[in-house]
């Protein structure tokens, strides 16, 4: 089972294609989303272009499951083949449970919560755009960071699930950045 894990696009279909080079053996690809809308409070960097993106995303051979974030709008629906109306989503894969949700409007006890009622073993957010790994009563919380517009260290990155590893990798080197283990 390899997982690919990526989050907050906002709009830059570059980014995109590092993440596919590097998730290219994923059999499917989990979104925490914010897909193509820069968001308010994001600055309009070089390479933005939120219709390429949507033409990669609708054409990836890998599948690309979307959880709506807070810069997601239905009218992304007109562009953009793959459903992302869904605020919360359920993913289960050879006995791994996953949530998936953007994050904006759930504080830790809401998370845990889901997690319970779902049986997850890993939940996957968005929206701060900063690579999180956390443990908490057996289930495993995790961020990818970002793809389009990253905060921290500013290394845009994703996750890579295989192996019974959690693994965050540097777009732009290909590099594991941290790397966790899944149970």
């Amino acid at each position: 089972m390899k997982i690919g894990v990526i989050s907050d696009l906002h709009g830059y279909p570059k980014k995109f294609d590092m993440a596919l080079e590097i998730l290219k053996d994923c059999e499917v690809i989990l979104c925490a989303g914010d897909i193509l809308y820069h968001g308010p409070r994001n600055p309009i960097l070089e390479g933005y272009n939120p219709i390429e993106l949507a033409e990669k995303i609708n054409n990836s051979e890998i599948p690309v499951i979307i959880a709506k974030g807070n810069c997601d709008a239905e009218v992304d629906g007109m562009v953009l083949d793959v459903p992302v109306f869904s605020p919360v989503l359920f993913y289960e894969k050879d006995g791994l449970r996953i949530i998936v949700l953007h994050g904006h409007d759930f504080d830790e006890e809401k998370l845990k919560s889901i997690a319970k009622f779902y049986k997850a073993n890993l939940v996957i957010t968005g929206h701060t755009h900063v690579r999180k790994y956390e443990k908490i009563d057996g289930v495993t919380y995790i961020n990818p960071g970002s793809i389009g517009v990253p905060k921290g260290d500013g290394k845009p990155s994703c996750v890579k699930i295989e192996d019974g590893k959690i693994k965050f990798i540097n777009l732009e080197k290909g590099d594991v950045l941290e790397e966790y283990s899944l149970h």
